[in-house]
């Protein structure tokens, strides 16, 4: 072979194997993934040994050895088989079964047809450039191929279990197993890494994870099913904590709706009965956290209900002025946040003061419900600091009207007569409230009957200039007179708190 047919030889063959090479890289590019990095290596090894192959038939190198150009031959020949392999198994098993059909096929697997395939044409080629006999090949003595099966005997078990575990699980599935809980960073040929929540890499044999067990939280969904449980003294009645259990789950942030949060009882303990609560997540790898959250926001929501988590009963604990938390919520700071309420301003401080001390604090942590739309109630809620939206609900459609600051007061409507609550409201971020309740103000109203009238005309007076401002009004009912509301609103007062005196 002369050295321009050489050359040309060469340069042909890069041509060809780069542009196999830059087609695939570009179809798995459209993908926004990297190109596998196995056809590349085979393309090198493959190249070299067609150039080391044509080197040895052409003039520049005289008196070859038959045995040894037959050899290069070989191994080009093999090299470019591998080549082809790895290019065939990256399109074929990799574009077209894996990421288009989605099926699961584990590396193991594709690294055993590769193997078998470079076997078979290793084999097909020495017959037909060195005419080696296949017989003498294949028919090996029977006591070494026993030998050969008891050596690799835990080695082929791993191997085929490793190819059963792929059914099972994949890179990036939560398993637990052996007491192990983690995510599956790797599948190998003879073993399975998880990565722990401790960050710490734990290799496990393919063939004890297959007999262990696996309890895998991807499969056949990612939603996974978490309990937290919680002690509650006996004096609340069960369905009462249920029920704050539960609109509290509603509350937590990566909580699933569906399926739906169940709240139980779940024991009679010696401090309390014990509930639990179990509710959906979506995320494993956030487990912690979430049953973090819902702890917080339980305590929070049993704090705000009056509902003990009790001591141990065991335990003889003594209250004391000395042992209990400081009180900086100060009446005197009630006082001024009441007297910003409009309606309110009609009293003077020492019924301020009355209220004030009937008064409470609440706070709200972001996303639980303060109201809701429809539900009775009888206590006017002014926020302290936070903000809080105030939302709709008609026709099953749910809209936020206006959004509530600090200063902004909302259910004295209910406070005053009773009504139902006409919408819904939501703390937006983490609220602080004080809640006066009816019996608070009909302390005050017992000892002066004509508050009632003096507190009706402010709120008719707002109401009848909130009215005349809303669009769209029509003319007849903005004409409506403050006085006819004033009436109609001191009626209404004085029924809703005649009948709570003689009840």
């Amino acid at each position: 072979m002369s050295l321009g047919v050489l050359v040309g030889s060469i340069v042909a063959i890069f041509v060809v194997m780069a542009a196999v090479l830059i087609g695939l890289t570009h179809l798995v590019a459209r993908r926004g993934k990297s190109a596998p990095p196995l056809p590349f290596y085979a393309g090198g090894v493959g190249f070299l040994f067609v150039i080391a192959a044509l080197v040895g038939r052409s003039e520049l190198v005289d008196q070859v050895p038959h045995l040894v150009r037959s050899g290069l031959d070989v191994m080009a020949w093999l090299g470019a088989s591998f080549f082809l392999f790895t290019i065939l198994d990256a399109l074929i098993i990799g574009e077209w079964l894996i990421e288009r059909a989605h099926r699961y096929i584990p590396d193991i697997v594709r690294h055993m047809l590769l193997g078998a395939e470079v076997v078979a044409a290793g084999v097909l080629i020495l017959w037909l450039v060195m005419g080696i006999n296949l017989v003498a090949l294949v028919a090996l003595p029977t006591v070494a191929a026993a030998m050969v099966g008891v050596a690799l005997k835990d080695t082929l078990t791993r191997l085929f279990a490793g190819i059963e575990l792929g059914k099972i699980v994949k890179v990036g599935d939560w398993i637990t197993v052996l007491d192990r809980e983690g995510i599956v960073t790797h599948i190998g040929m003879e073993h399975v890494t998880l990565l722990t929540r401790q960050h710490d890499c734990v290799s496990l044999a393919n063939d004890l994870v297959i007999q262990s067990g696996v309890t895998n939280f991807a499969r056949p969904t990612t939603t996974h099913l978490c309990n937290v449980y919680v002690e509650v003294a006996y004096q609340t009645p069960p369905e009462q904590v249920c029920a704050t259990l539960l609109e509290t789950a509603a509350s937590v942030s990566g909580v699933l709706p569906d399926p739906k949060t169940t709240a139980l009882v779940a024991a009679f303990n010696e401090s309390g009965i014990q509930y639990r609560v179990k509710f959906p997540i979506g995320d494993f790898a956030q487990r912690d956290v979430i049953e973090s959250m819902m702890r917080t926001y339980i305590w929070h929501a049993f704090a705000r209900k009056g509902i003990e988590i009790p001591f141990p009963q065991r335990v003889v604990h003594r209250i004391t002025e000395a042992d209990a938390v400081p009180n900086t919520h100060t009446v005197e700071r009630i006082v001024a946040q009441l007297a910003a309420v409009d309606f309110l301003r009609t009293l003077d401080a020492k019924q301020l003061e009355v209220l004030a001390q009937e008064a409470r604090w609440e706070s709200y942590l972001p996303g639980e419900r303060v109201v809701r739309q429809g539900d009775p109630g009888e206590v006017l809620y002014v926020i302290v600091s936070g903000k809080a939206d105030v939302r709709l609900e008609q026709g099953g459609l749910t809209s936020t009207v206006t959004t509530l600051e600090a200063g902004n007061f909302f259910g004295e409507m209910s406070l005053l007569t009773g009504e139902l609550r006409s919408a819904t409201v939501l703390a937006a971020t983490e609220l602080l409230v004080i809640a006066v309740g009816k019996q608070a103000l009909l302390r005050v109203v017992q000892e002066d009957r004509p508050l009632i009238e003096r507190i009706g005309e402010v709120v008719a007076r707002r109401q009848a200039a909130t009215a005349a401002m809303k669009a769209q009004l029509s003319r007849d009912a903005t004409a409506l007179s403050a006085a006819t509301q004033t009436r109609s609103l001191i009626g209404r007062i004085q029924n809703f708190f005649r009948g709570a005196r003689k009840a």
